[in-house]
């Protein structure tokens, strides 16, 4: 049984999570319309709300896992660790394409940086995803 606490921060943190989510759907379509400054003050946004639920819950939630034992072969094992895996690399990405962009006027820069926002955008769709899976799996428990 989940304590009524844990419940709590992890439901704000997917309704973040899913704030997160919908940030980047309207990046996307600021891309879209070839609105670039607006596309990277929105990615900026939802990178710093994805790393506020990383440093304020996610950490402790990983680390705590490993306090009992774990079983390898649990399907939500597995998934628990695509999902770090997965962060971590969205996470690192996001905060490098960010921090080179540094609010930039000339996009011309951005350009040959796209297939590195396309994996980090699947990485961080997938590591979202397999968030919601693993709430859904903790809350239903």
């Amino acid at each position: 049984m989940v304590s009524e606490s844990v419940l709590l921060v992890s439901t704000l943190s997917l309704v973040i999570e899913l704030t997160v989510l919908g940030l980047l759907t309207l990046a996307y379509f600021f891309k879209r319309m070839k609105n670039y400054r607006r596309h990277g003050i929105t990615m900026t946004s939802a990178l710093a709300l994805h790393l506020v639920t990383i440093f304020g819950w996610m950490i402790w939630s990983f680390l705590s896992f490993f306090k009992g034992s774990v079983d390898y072969t649990n399907i939500l094992v597995i998934m628990a660790f695509m999902h770090v895996v997965l962060g971590i690399i969205a996470a690192s990405l996001g905060v490098w394409l960010v921090g080179s962009w540094h609010l930039q006027t000339d996009v011309q820069k951005c350009f040959p940086r796209k297939r590195i926002m396309i994996v980090t955008i699947t990485s961080w769709v997938t590591a979202i995803a397999l968030g919601v899976v693993l709430y859904l799996a903790v809350v239903l428990s």
